[in-house]
């Protein structure tokens, strides 16, 4: 009996030195056995995800990640196991299309259904056969129809924002815009218009319950990042096909059942309007929607199925929209804040168009070099996708800028840390466009322009690369085009949404730099801008 008590007793004791023993071989084990174990970075980054855990839930991974690179050096390792990569050689050994990698089991956590759309296959195979599909639909001829859509809903975005009853003051001004949401439900409309056959409408004034949906979209995004870099990640994506997702569809919000019914009541009668067309008759709509609806798989010939195209269309207005509206709203923010940078874009637009008409996508469009130099900067200093896309080393290995790395190790190439790397960009944390514009004057040469296109790609390089990044480039170029074209834009004294400042802590305390959330996407606010209509 005494023995028993003293058996039972032990207890309370023997746990926590089992546990203790577990975490300090764990930690032992990370630091001097793990296949990555010779790679630099934060010691307790090493042997815990909690440091990556808690710059997610901050919002500040991606300065993290940056800082990491500026103490370590071109490759850190950011949790046990996980390295990033700084050099344009490792960009292309991880996203490549020889690259034997695949996309990292956390990609299964954004998931809804049981057939994942292409953005989130993380099988090789399945994936390839998904983009040849989805290839079909964005062509030079679907791009250039797309444009169409564009314009049209530029044109009434404009309208709205300087509508007579806005104007605030004796100079024309209109009232206050926060550019995050007005351009979340410009490119909302223009996405819902190109891929479900029609429009939100959520720009339009009144009550609109999807107006909600971008800041939905955001939340959900919030939600889920830090769970996927924290410990229990791979409990979570276990987990969710296993009664987490019914849990989170019981309780989502009324709006986002409201979001998802348009999404289907829409792929439904888009597609009879399909089904309707005649024998050798043309389709009156040339959206994106009628180029889904002609792919066909290139081994079965087997058209989309209605839950693929409403997978894949869902996928597209979420990626492309928060993509789109994040770089358009950084483009505000340095511009209403750049005088000189100002006055050479309005400079360049209203002298190469004589009207807002004028503004289509083609050859003069193309000539504004100032304008695409500015995109290619925001997209630089304000990435839509600021961390990692983390890919997973398969069976055999890769070697990733000259080191192997082994099967089942995670890798990947931060795109904000990449943007202000120093040694290629001399000053990375300045937004300055004329680095992208070969010039006598300022000393940029033809080479210099290629060397720095070639070592950033925004848009990812290889077989995961973003399908829509022409429809992207050409929506920010007519938007940014006909808007100054036909309204100045100043920033609004003491309005300061979107900025840094010294109370912000490390990476943030910059008041001339448009501040971001790093939550997988780029979660924004700001810049708040008025608009006058321009005086001819």
């Amino acid at each position: 009996m005494v023995s028993s008590t003293a058996s039972s007793s032990s207890w309370p004791v023997i746990i926590p030195t089992l546990l203790l023993c577990y975490f300090v071989s764990w930690a032992v084990y990370n630091l001097w056995f793990h296949p990555l174990a010779k790679v630099p970075g934060p010691f307790l980054a090493r042997i815990s995800r909690l440091p990556t855990f808690y710059h997610a839930v901050k919002g500040d991974r991606h300065i993290w990640l940056s800082q990491c690179h500026r103490i370590y050096g071109s490759k850190v390792r950011v949790q046990p196991n996980e390295a990033i990569f700084l050099s344009q050689q490792a960009h292309r050994d991880i996203y490549g299309f020889k690259a034997n990698v695949r996309r990292s089991k956390s990609y299964k956590a954004w998931q809804t259904s049981a057939d994942p759309n292409t953005a989130l296959t993380i099988d090789p195979a399945s994936h390839s056969r998904k983009r040849k599909i989805l290839n079909q639909a964005f062509t030079e001829k679907s791009v250039k129809n797309a444009a169409s859509f564009v314009m049209q809903h530029t044109d009434r975005w404009i309208d709205l924002i300087v509508a007579d009853e806005d104007i605030v003051n004796e100079g024309g001004w209109s009232k206050s815009r926060d550019m995050s949401n007005w351009t979340n439900w410009l490119i909302f409309d223009i996405l819902g218009d190109i891929c479900f056959g029609r429009s939100f409408e959520i720009k339009e004034p009144g009550p609109n319950p999807i107006r909600a949906i971008p800041e939905l979209v955001q939340n959900h995004v919030l939600f889920f990042y830090p769970i996927l870099q924290s410990p229990i990640m791979e409990f979570f994506v276990w987990a969710k096909p296993k009664g987490i997702d019914s849990l989170l569809n019981m309780i989502a919000p009324p709006e986002l059942k409201t979001y998802y019914k348009f999404i289907n009541d829409s792929v439904t009668q888009r597609m009879q309007m399909e089904k309707e067309i005649k024998p050798n008759e043309e389709s009156s709509r040339r959206d994106m929607f009628h180029y889904l609806c002609a792919a066909r798989d290139p081994v079965t010939n087997e058209p989309y199925s209605e839950d693929a195209l409403q997978g894949e269309a869902a996928m597209l207005i979420v990626a492309g929209s928060d993509s789109t509206a994040s770089i358009l709203a950084a483009f505000w923010f340095y511009i209403s804040r750049n005088q000189t940078a100002y006055e050479r874009i309005i400079t360049e637009i209203r002298s190469t168009f004589h009207s807002a008409d004028e503004i289509v996508s083609g050859a003069k469009l193309q000539s504004c070099v100032y304008l695409w130099a500015c995109i290619e900067e925001c997209l630089r200093i304000s990435p839509a996708g600021p961390s990692e896309f983390a890919r997973e080393v398969l069976p055999g290995g890769a070697t990733i800028d000259g080191d192997y790395y082994p099967p089942g190790v995670l890798v990947g190439c931060a795109h904000f840390a990449m943007g202000r790397n120093e040694a290629i960009f001399g000053d990375p944390d300045r937004f300055r466009p004329e680095r992208y514009i070969p010039s006598e004057e300022t000393g940029v040469t033809i080479e210099d322009v290629h060397r720095l296109k070639a070592y950033y790609q925004p848009f990812l390089i290889g077989p995961t690369n973003c399908v829509g990044q022409n429809i992207a480039m050409m929506e920010m170029a007519l938007v940014i085009a006909k808007t100054l074209f036909r309204l100045d834009v100043r920033s609004v004294p003491g309005e300061d949404l979107g900025a840094g400042h010294p109370s912000l802590g490390v990476g943030r305390r910059d008041k001339d730099q448009y501040q971001i959330v790093d939550a997988f996407i780029t979660v924004h606010s700001g810049p708040v801008v008025q608009f006058r209509k321009r005086s001819i």
